[in-house]
């Protein structure tokens, strides 16, 4: 069985000194299993634990917020106050168990962020709302931001990657996709600012350049980096696309990040990205393609993967050097160990139908559940 996939099963070197065993990663996906104050609970051990032993090679941890005035659920993980990074040591510690390194994934949520749970307007780099959030929270309001707020946010990234470092991380993902705040930056759909921070691509790009370079000296060069980064927002020409990306891939290169990871949509768009459409497969493997042609890092693809047959395609296509699975992995999350010892009879499936990213607004449930796996079965109540 292990013949079938020579290229998945072949190591990975990062910068830094980082070696993966294999080219499988669990993609970030926000299960929102921390407590109230943003800390780490035994339920996302435990569920880390499982990915972790379940045969990938690195899983992110997702949306660990850097501002206390940047949430979208009261259960998001956070990471800008002391108690919050001590709390990842557990997770830490477990990884090296396993042997499987684990990254945050350092996040604000700009304006696809909450007024409710924070009391306060959202930051946007030119006031562009987002219709989603602004359905969802009546309370919705957002506010464009001037220099300072542009230099605190730096600071908080920089910050909470120290609170990371300090606590045993080895590495953290910049959250720079879906319209999140440092993927506004990037779009000229939503970043319309006349300023340093807008106009030409090398302007979009200052903002997440300025948080890595604050970061490696926070950090004194020793923590990775690496970005989950937007490369379409779905929009056409109205948006960010990929053709457009050229310039700023090769400034991260530059700047010593060990990785991209390529995602598209954002908030507006997002329900393009979450139905299984073999339309936008190949859109998002053209865009993957693109991006890897100008890279001098490693490239990694995550959306539409449900198993080891299509990443080793796409691995021995060229598409990518890196596969990343969150859905196919929460609906199993030994998915990999079941495939490779003969046992795909045995896999809960993922079904697509994206009941997992609903759950994170309904009401009447406490967590993201999934309709096969029996370890979080979605309750009937839903």
């Amino acid at each position: 069985m292990m013949n079938r996939y020579p290229h998945v099963l072949e190591p990975l070197r990062l910068a830094g000194g980082l070696e993966l065993r294999n080219r499988l990663f669990f993609a970030s996906m926000g299960v929102d299993l921390a407590d109230h104050s943003g800390c780490v609970t035994p339920a996302m051990i435990e569920f880390y634990q499982g990915i972790m032993e379940g045969g990938c090679s690195m899983a992110f941890l997702c949306n660990a917020t850097v501002s206390p005035q940047s949430r979208l659920q009261s259960t998001g993980l956070g990471l800008f106050e002391q108690h919050q990074g001590e709390s990842l040591k557990s997770m830490f510690e477990m990884s090296e168990r396993i042997n499987t390194p684990v990254a945050v994934q350092l996040q604000h949520y700009g304006g696809q962020g909450t007024t409710t749970h924070t009391g306060v307007a959202v930051l946007t780099p030119s006031g562009v709302p987002c219709p989603r959030v602004s359905k969802l929270d009546p309370d919705y309001r957002v506010r464009i931001m001037d220099e300072a707020d542009i230099a605190l946010v730096i600071e908080q990234f920089a910050h909470s990657a120290w609170l990371a470092w300090i606590n045993g991380a080895r590495l953290v993902q910049l959250q720079a996709s879906n319209g999140y705040l440092l993927s506004s930056f990037l779009s000229p759909h939503t970043n319309k600012r006349t300023d340093r921070y807008g106009g030409s691509e090398e302007n979009r790009a200052r903002l997440l350049l300025e948080v890595i370079q604050a970061i490696r000296e926070r950090t004194q060069g020793a923590l990775i980096v690496t970005i989950r980064l937007g490369i379409d927002d779905g929009l056409g020409e109205q948006g960010l696309q990929f053709t457009d990306m050229k310039e700023t891939v090769q400034a991260l290169c530059l700047a010593g990040v060990a990785a991209l990871e390529c995602s598209m949509c954002i908030g507006a768009t997002f329900g393009q990205l979450i139905v299984h459409s073999s339309t936008m497969d190949e859109y998002l493997q053209a865009g993957v393609r693109a991006i890897k042609a100008v890279s001098t890092v490693p490239v990694g693809y995550a959306g539409f993967v449900d198993g080891l047959e299509k990443a080793e395609h796409l691995l021995a296509d060229g598409v990518c050097d890196w596969v990343g699975m969150s859905r196919a992995l929460f609906a199993d999350n030994d998915l990999i160990n079941k495939t490779l010892q003969g046992r795909s009879s045995d896999i809960h499936k993922c079904q697509w139908d994206s009941k997992c990213f609903s759950d994170k607004s309904n009401p009447r449930l406490d967590r993201v559940y999934c309709c096969v796996n029996p370890k979080y079965l979605r309750p009937s109540l839903a």
